[in-house]
């Protein structure tokens, strides 16, 4: 994953390191969240917030942000900053211990609001997390007139679990169309297009890693949703998505859309995977969800009552 550790292993212990796969993988779940008023962050200083944790009984691994990040000053002629990408977040502990910075959080190219909601592992040896922390915010770019802002702000720490996969194949469906969003704030001219959609849940809190994967190695994207999905209403409840075109800016290759999000448990959420564009050839997708929990696929509607009508079919042949 993006945030994973750093391993020092030399040649003689990759072979064993593959071996061992998936059995040693490692996410982060949430352990506590605390809330801060909205704040702003001119982008050649740092600011400094703090929040208090208790009840944190296991190690604490990684920090986290939920927020909606907004451009207060900027280029808005020209949309060349600043981005959301921009931000960093630093945590120190009550102990005075300063974890690694936690950058991209996530978002993308623009200037646009983006809902930011991700996780770091920025303590690999584990630290205590109860107290008051402190979180310092700076950009990686510096500009004297350039200001951001955090609105709805939560912060989160998080301690290691295994991961859990889900693993699926899919096929953007033709008889269902959309226009597609582009990027965070806008709708694609190059629709409409084919979609799948994955409604589910996951029973553990934490942060998940998408992925999808084209066969036929071309453009794709795919999109997440809060709580509630309509075509036709592209950006209504769009929280993340994954640019499958080569130029993703957490830097995976064409063919591959991919993301992390904190997700809550019991909260539903929709996967979409969508063609590019109308006249990009329909392939399937290699998807999967990778985190501390089990996901818990919605049957569609349609789904339901198939389900329900072979049901019924096994009932009248038992009598």
């Amino acid at each position: 994953m993006r945030f994973g550790m750093t391993l020092g292993m030399n040649a003689a212990l990759v072979g064993l390191a593959l071996a061992a796969g998936q059995a040693n993988a490692q996410s982060l779940k949430l352990l506590g969240s605390a809330s801060d008023s909205d704040f702003d962050v001119p982008t050649s200083s740092v600011v400094t917030r703090s929040a208090s944790f208790a009840g944190i009984g296991e190690p604490v691994t990684g920090i986290g942000l939920s927020a909606r990040y907004t451009t207060v000053s900027g280029d808005f002629g020209g949309g060349a900053g600043p981005w959301p990408l921009d931000v960093e977040m630093t945590g120190i502990t009550p102990d005075s211990t300063s974890g690694s910075t936690f950058t991209p959080i996530g978002g993308d190219v623009t200037i646009a609001d983006f809902p930011l909601a991700n996780g770091a592992r920025t303590f690999p040896g584990g630290v205590a997390g109860n107290g008051s922390w402190d979180f310092e915010f700076g950009s990686t770019e510096s500009v004297s007139n350039w200001t951001y802002g955090l609105r709805d702000v939560q912060y989160h720490l998080f301690g290691d679990a295994p991961s859990v996969t889900y693993s699926d194949t899919v096929t953007p469906d033709a008889s269902q169309q959309w226009d597609r969003p582009f990027f965070i704030g806008g709708v694609s001219a190059l629709g409409p297009v084919a979609f799948d959609v994955l409604e589910f849940t996951v029973d553990v809190s934490g942060v998940y890693e998408f992925e999808s994967v084209l066969s036929s190695g071309s453009d794709h994207f795919t999109f997440l949703y809060d709580g509630a999905f309509d075509a036709s209403q592209s950006l209504e409840n769009l929280v993340n998505y994954g640019l499958g075109n080569g130029n993703d800016p957490f830097g995976s290759p064409r063919g591959t859309s991919s993301f992390d999000h904190l997700l809550m448990a019991g909260e539903t959420y929709y996967f979409v995977t969508s063609q590019w564009a109308s006249f990009s050839t329909l392939a399937a997708s290699a998807n999967s969800i990778v985190g501390p929990g089990s996901v818990t696929v919605i049957p569609a509607p349609a789904s339901v009552a198939m389900l329900a009508a072979s049901s019924l079919l096994v009932t009248r042949r038992r009598r």
